[in-house]
C-alpha cells in the first residue's frame, strides 16, 4: 500500500495529465507485443503442419502474417516507444528540474542544519532512482503485466487442463519473488544512506583541502569515506545475491515449467487427436507467457527498492520553503503585500525607488534552535538615511546574525523588525530584500561571464550601467585586462579571480542594484589600503539616499563611517 502510496504521489507530482501518454504509451507497447507473440506462434505452427504434411510454405497464409506483424512491429511499434521514450525522459528532466527549483526555496536554516553532501545525495543519487522509475522500472513491470494479459486468453482457448497446471506453477513463482519486496527495500535504504555519508565525505574533502593537507585529517577524511564505501558494497553484494537467487528462481521455474508443458501437451495432443502445429504453436506462446509472468517477479522488487529513493525525493519536496510573503515558516498565511497595513502605512510607497527613512529594531528577540541563550533579548537599534554606521564587537556577539535578521533569512522569537514604520512580516521577504544590496565577505560568484556575474545585480541593465557600476567599483581596470573583458567566463565559484577582484565584482553587482539599503559585511577585508580607501569613497558618495551597514574589524572601515554601533 506504501508503495502504491508513493507512486501515485510521485505521477500526480512530475506527471499530471501527461500520465496519460506516458500510459497510454506503455500498455500500446504491451499490447502490440502481445499480439506479435500471438501472431508469431500462429505462423510457427502454421510453417509446422506444412512441414509435415509435406506442402508449400506458399500454400498457407504465413506471407500475411509476416507482413502484418512487420507493420505492427515496424509502423506502429516504433511509435509508440519513440513516444515513451520521449516522455520518459521529459518525466525524469522535470523531477531534476523541481528538485533543484525546491533547493532555492528553502529556508537559509535548512543547509545549516543540514550537511552539503546529504543534500548533494538527493540531488544526485536519490533523483537518479527515483527517476528510473519513470525511466524504464514501471515499464519492465507493466509490459509483462499486458502481454501475459494477452497471451493467455488463446493459450487457455486451445488447451483449457494444461495451461491451468502451468499458471499454478507461475503464480508459485510469482509468490517467492514478491516475498523478496521486503529485504530488496531494506538493501536499498542502506545503500541511500551509504551513498549519503560518501557524499559527506567527498564534500568534506573539497571543501577543506587546505586544512586537510595542513593537518592530521587525511586519515579521518579517508576512514569515513572508506567505511560509506565498504558498507555501500557489502549492502550492494547484498541486494546483488537476492537478486541473483531471484533470477535462479526464475530460471528454475522456467525449466520446471517447460518440461511440464512438452510432457502434458504432447499426451494432450495425443488424447485429442490434435496437430503437431497446435503444439508447436502453444508451445511459443507459452514461452511468452512464461518469461514475461516470471519478469513481473523480477521486476516489481526492482521497483520497490526504487521507490525508497522517490520517498526520500518526495519528502525533501515536502519540506516547508521559504515564504517571500512573510517571514520563513513563521507567517504561512500571510497575502502579498500590498495597500495599507494596520497603522495606515501605505506599503507600497515602501520600494527601492521611493526609498528607505529609517530601519528600526524594535525589542528583537531570537536565538537559534537548539540553543538556550538568546543572542538578542528585547534589543533595539535604529539606522537613518544619510548615515553610514559601523556595526563593531566581539566574535560572537551577532553582529552577522544582525545583518541575516535584517535580510529576513532568520525568524524573530519576538519584537519586530521595521522598515518606515512598517513591520518586515506585512512587507513580505522579496519586498524586504528589493530593499537591500548585500555584499558579503566571501562574494558569490557563479560559473557565467564577468558582465552577467555584475548585472545580476540589476537585470536587464544596459551596457553602459554594468561599467559604470564597475568603474565605481575600481573594478573596470582589472576587468579589461582579463583575456575577453567582460565576457571573460568565471570558472566554479570565481576561482579564477583573487580574493579582492571577486569582492570588487559584488561591490560592482551591488552599486548596480541601487538599493536603498546597503550592506558590507566585512566587504573589503580581502583588499589592500588603497583599493579599499577607493571603494569606500565610491559607496559614500551615494550615502545621501541611502542607509549603509557595515559590519567591520578594521580600523580604516570603521573610521570612515559616521556612527559606530557596538554590540
Amino acid at each position: 500500500m506504501k508503495n502504491y502510496n508513493t507512486l501515485r504521489k510521485l505521477i500526480v507530482k512530475f506527471q499530471g495529465w501527461r500520465a496519460i501518454l506516458y500510459f497510454g504509451a506503455i500498455i500500446g507497447m504491451g499490447v502490440i507485443d502481445g499480439i506479435t507473440a500471438v501472431l508469431v506462434s500462429r505462423i510457427l505452427g502454421i510453417i509446422t503442419d506444412a512441414a509435415v504434411a509435406g506442402k508449400s510454405f506458399w500454400d498457407t497464409n504465413i506471407v500475411q502474417l509476416i507482413l502484418i506483424v512487420l507493420f505492427i512491429k515496424l509502423v506502429i511499434g516504433v511509435f509508440l516507444t519513440v513516444g515513451y521514450n520521449n516522455e520518459a525522459k521529459r518525466t525524469g528532466a522535470n523531477m531534476r528540474n523541481i528538485v533543484f527549483s525546491k533547493a532555492l526555496c528553502l529556508p537559509v536554516e535548512f543547509y545549516e542544519k543540514n550537511h552539503t553532501g546529504d543534500f548533494m545525495a538527493k540531488l544526485t543519487y536519490d533523483t537518479d532512482m527515483a527517476s528510473g522509475v519513470f525511466g524504464s522500472r514501471i515499464r519492465r513491470v507493466l509490459m509483462p503485466v499486458i502481454l501475459v494479459c494477452v497471451c493467455t486468453v488463446p493459450m487457455f482457448i486451445m488447451c483449457p487442463p494444461v495451461m491451468a497446471g502451468l499458471f499454478v506453477l507461475c503464480v508459485i513463482s510469482l509468490t517467492l519473488n514478491f516475498l523478496m519486496i521486503p529485504l530488496m527495500k531494506k538493501y536499498s535504504r542502506k545503500i541511500s544512506e551509504d551513498n549519503k555519508v560518501i557524499s559527506e565525505s567527498v564534500t568534506d574533502m573539497l571543501q577543506g583541502m587546505e586544512t586537510i593537507r595542513m593537518y592530521p585529517l587525511k586519515s579521518v577524511i579517508s576512514n569515513n569515506l572508506n567505511k560509506a564505501s565498504e558498507s555501500c558494497g557489502r549492502n550492494t553484494k547484498k541486494q546483488g545475491s537476492l537478486e541473483a537467487m531471484v533470477a535462479s528462481v526464475r530460471a528454475a521455474f522456467d525449466l520446471l515449467g517447460s518440461v511440464a508443458f512438452l510432457a502434458l501437451g504432447i499426451i494432450y495432443i495425443q488424447k485429442n487427436n490434435g496437430n503437431i502445429g497446435n503444439l508447436i504453436s502453444l508451445y511459443a506462446l507459452y514461452g511468452t507467457f512464461q518469461y514475461n509472468f516470471l519478469l513481473m517477479g523480477q521486476y516489481i522488487p526492482s521497483l520497490a527498492s526504487h521507490l525508497v529513493n522517490a520517498e526520500r525525493v518526495l519528502n525533501f519536496l515536502e519540506l516547508p520553503e521559504e515564504n517571500l510573503a512573510g517571514a520563513p515558516g513563521i507567517y504561512p498565511d500571510m497575502k502579498p503585500a500590498n495597500g495599507n497595513n494596520p497603522n495606515g502605512c501605505n506599503i507600497d510607497k515602501v520600494s527601492p525607488d521611493n526609498g528607505i527613512e529609517e530601519i528600526r529594531l524594535d525589542n528583537i528577540t531570537f536565538r537559534y534552535e537548539g540553543k538556550e541563550d538568546n543572542v538578542f533579548d528585547n534589543f533595539s537599534l535604529s539606522f537613518e538615511k544619510g548615515i553610514s554606521y559601523a556595526v563593531v564587537g566581539e566574535s560572537g556577539r551577532g553582529k552577522s546574525t544582525l545583518i541575516k535578521l535584517l535580510e529576513g533569512f532568520y525568524s524573530l522569537k519576538g519584537g519586530e523588525i521595521l522598515f518606515d514604520n512598517i513591520s518586515s512580516k506585512e512587507l513580505g521577504l522579496g519586498k524586504v530584500r528589493s530593499l537591500i544590496a548585500y555584499i558579503p565577505q566571501e562574494p558569490y560568484m557563479y560559473r557565467d561571464t564577468v558582465y552577467n556575474n555584475i548585472c545580476n545585480g540589476k537585470p536587464g541593465a544596459t551596457g553602459k550601467e554594468v561599467i559604470d557600476a564597475a568603474k565605481a567599483a575600481n573594478a573596470h581596470d582589472f576587468i579589461m585586462r582579463l583575456d575577453k573583458g567582460y565576457d571573460t567566463v568565471l570558472g566554479e565559484r570565481g576561482n579564477t579571480l583573487s580574493g579582492g577582484q571577486k569582492q570588487r565584482l559584488a561591490i560592482a553587482r551591488a552599486i548596480l542594484k541601487d538599493a536603498p539599503i546597503i550592506i558590507l559585511d566585512e566587504a573589503t577585508s580581502a583588499l589592500d589600503n588603497e583599493s579599499e580607501k577607493l571603494i569606500q569613497q565610491s559607496i559614500m558618495q551615494y550615502k545621501k539616499n541611502k542607509i549603509i551597514i557595515m559590519v567591520a574589524h578594521r580600523p580604516s572601515t570603521i573610521a570612515t563611517a559616521d556612527v559606530v554601533v557596538e554590540i
